[in-house]
């Protein structure tokens, strides 16, 4: 009786598991659902876009639309008395 060869047996299926690393999309490669953050200056030649999923609403990956959408902040002072204050300089 032959013994099986143990490289022959089949081996497990193992998940491939496509990683969205950020940088990994360029102008060629952008598709119309990756996040479009760019990555790197424009001018030189490893410039890149995220290339992550993009959310649903928007252009970017839900990390850059943190980034890109952020609240309006309100000024510390504004108004009349401000606007009075800012003229006593001048007069």
């Amino acid at each position: 009786m032959r013994r099986a060869d143990p490289a022959a047996q089949p081996q497990p299926l193992r998940a491939v598991v496509a990683r969205e690393e950020p940088g990994s999309a360029t102008v060629l490669t952008l598709g119309a659902h990756m996040c479009k953050w760019p990555i790197g200056d424009p001018a030189t030649d490893g410039f890149t876009f995220c290339g992550r999923q993009a959310g649903e609403e928007g252009p970017y990956c839900v990390e850059h639309a943190r980034i890109a959408y952020q609240p309006q902040q309100k000024k510390g002072r504004s108004g009349p008395s401000e606007l009075a204050r800012s003229l006593r300089r001048y007069i």
